[in-house]
């Protein structure tokens, strides 16, 4: 037996005036009469009289707290939460898609479908057990089938959003593998809010429950979100955000749109009417400088429902980079071939500055950390800076821990990784170098091989990678060819967008956060909502489990700074209403539908009792010789 509205039972409160009505003694009017002959049993009662009486057993009392107590049970809607033969199993599937975030009286449809989860975790018979499955993008088994009672509320506190999309076919499949040979009466009970569109096939051999969860709800949401450059005379730095937003539901709504820095200053601001059915694009224009780091201000755009709230905040906030992110500050260490330093120089989002690793090694500690792509060419430092770095035409015996070889004049190339995006469009076909350095390190990852060893190769770090271009281009006919100036712009482009991207590998909402640090380094990380986490990095990458928290998600490894973007602009999600047909797989291959099983709950039929006692009372107050 669940409630779903256990708060309804303090209704039951009333009972204690009901029953001090009955204790107390009413306080008579005093009047004169003719006579006290007919009244001398009231007159003693007056005289032994005291606040207080015994309470005495009256139907009246009885049929009025019977009444008392079913109203109360009908208003906390008692449900069934179905009963599970002796020694059979129980697999419950559980939605953990973004739309189970929705709020529908008070609370989500995930927290609803957990509190009738645990309704079938206490109702478990004697030998009977139960396992719990989180269907996500991927299915996730949170407990096996066991009857131990704390393990599953412990499963159950551990179901969270997990972002768009639910494979409830992997899931259901799932469970009924792990359901295989259970004793009969053993089934597989489905919680969803169904918000999935086309028909969902749970190929099963044991039977399938599914119980829906929420009903269809208006929302409105931001389903898309760009910044793009669009300056002019006077302003450089300005830009244009462009939003789609669009109504879920019937009829029409008012929403504020508000752009701003993230953490910062409010940009513009619209208000505007959707349509349902009809999603609306919304142009807001800005001024974007990039901070004191060079780095481009991240803009975050607000959906608010006006004259109401809105059932589903996960997409109403979305945030983007904005175009000075684009702007890549390049560190230009030692004297590097022409050729190279005219690509670097040509590309319009490049500041080039010019330096010397003993300039570098001048700067204090508490300088501000560079934050760009450094270009090493000649002699390069022991460790490799944080971030990303292209090293040309080295003289030292090793870089960055990777050996180089002796030179070896006019290798053959072999191959080259046309799928990585530094090779993108670039072909060494008939392409002639001159001397090269073999890449001795076996951590080194090859792009361009030659018969003398790797010339060109990727070396990863936590923290980063390196480009690693062991002979000078100018030695040789590379350097007259479109591919070598797409090359090096690939380099640019690539860094410029792991800068731009934070330096965290893009994610779903809810997902955990893989921040790359050291081993053994203390990694922490401040929520949208402001809350902070930690974690220690394991092989090179910390992982942390985040809430489903649209916006910037703020991520410290020692005085670096970096930062991953969370966004639900997914209109699938954002679209409330029950849409999935469901059927099942049978044996012989046909497939029949599967009808979702409402919850039945009790309180038509307390409302039914109810009236019923207030009749038997009023017939019971009304009746002859009642008043005598």
């Amino acid at each position: 037996m669940e409630l779903l509205s256990p708060l309804s039972l303090a209704w039951l409160g009333l009972l204690a005036p009901l029953v001090l009505l009955y204790v107390l003694k009413r306080r008579r009017e005093r009047r004169i009469v003719g006579s006290t002959l007919l009244w001398e049993a009231a007159l003693r009662d007056l005289r032994a009289e005291r606040p207080w009486q015994r309470l005495r057993p009256h139907l009246s009392l009885l049929l009025q707290a019977l009444v008392l107590i079913a109203g109360a049970l009908a208003l906390a809607r008692p449900t069934g939460a179905g009963q599970v033969p002796a020694g059979a199993r129980l697999a419950v599937v559980v939605d953990v898609s973004s739309s189970m975030a929705a709020r529908e009286d008070g609370q989500t449809r995930l927290e609803r479908a957990t509190g009738l989860a645990r309704g079938l975790a206490r109702d478990l018979p004697p030998g009977g057990a139960m396992m719990l499955v989180a269907a996500g993008a991927e299915a996730e088994v949170l407990a096996a089938p066991t009857s131990d009672r704390v393990r599953l509320e412990a499963a159950l506190d551990r179901l969270r959003v997990r972002g768009p999309g639910a494979d409830l076919e992997a899931a259901v499949a799932l469970a009924a593998e792990r359901l295989r040979d259970a004793p009969a009466g053993s089934r597989v009970v489905v919680f969803t809010d169904a918000a999935i569109a086309g028909t969902l096939v749970l190929d099963a051999t044991v039977p399938v429950e599914v119980r829906p969860i929420g009903e269809a709800l208006s929302n409105h949401a931001i389903l898309a979100l760009d910044v793009r450059a669009h300056p002019s005379e006077e302003i450089s730095d300005r830009a244009d955000v462009f939003v789609r937003l669009a109504r879920f539901g019937e009829g029409r709504g008012e929403v504020r749109v508000r752009a701003s820095i993230e953490g910062g200053r409010e940009l513009a601001a619209r208000r505007l009417t959707l349509e349902a059915g009809e999603p609306t694009g919304l142009v807001l224009s800005a001024e974007l400088p990039p901070d004191g780091s060079a780095r481009g201000a991240l803009v975050r755009v607000e959906l608010e429902t006006v004259g109401g709230d809105d059932p589903f905040p996960l997409d109403d906030v979305a945030a983007a980079p904005s175009p000075a992110a684009r702007r890549l500050p390049v560190f230009l260490v030692g004297d590097a071939p022409p050729a190279v330093t005219r690509v670097l120089s040509a590309d319009r989002e490049v500041e080039l500055f010019a330096t010397s690793l003993a300039r570098l090694a001048e700067r204090g500690a508490d300088a501000p950390p560079l934050d760009g792509l450094f270009v090493y060419a000649g002699p390069t430092p022991e460790a490799a800076p944080p971030g990303d770095s292209l090293v040309v035409a080295p003289t030292g015996d090793a870089v960055f821990g990777v050996g180089l070889g002796a030179p070896v004049a006019r290798p053959t190339l072999v191959s080259w990784e046309e799928g990585d995006p530094r090779l993108r469009f670039v072909r060494f076909a008939d392409v002639h170098l001159g001397a090269i350095r073999p890449i001795e390190g076996g951590s080194a990852r090859a792009l361009l091989t030659t018969d003398a060893g790797p010339a060109i190769a990727s070396l990863s770090r936590p923290d980063g990678e390196t480009t690693l271009v062991a002979f000078d281009p100018a030695d040789g006919d590379w350097t007259s060819r479109p591919d070598f100036v797409v090359f090096f712009r690939n380099v640019l482009e690539r860094a410029r967008e792991r800068r731009a991207a934070g330096g965290i590998a893009p994610g779903a909402l809810g997902a955990p956060l893989r921040v790359p640090a050291p081993d053994g380094a203390r990694v922490g990380v401040t929520t949208p909502s402001g809350r902070a986490l930690a974690g220690t990095s394991r092989g090179g990458v910390a992982v942390i489990d985040v809430p489903a928290e649209p916006g910037v998600f703020v991520a410290r490894v020692g005085e670096r700074e970096r930062f991953a973007l969370r966004n639900l602009t997914d209109a699938e999600e954002s679209d409330l209403s029950p849409r999935a047909v469901f059927s099942r797989r049978g044996g012989a291959g046909g497939v029949a539908t599967v009808e979702p099983v409402e919850h039945r709950e009790a309180w038509p039929f307390l409302v039914g009792a109810v009236l019923a006692l207030l009749a038997i009372e009023v017939l019971w107050g009304t009746r002859k010789g009642a008043a005598a």
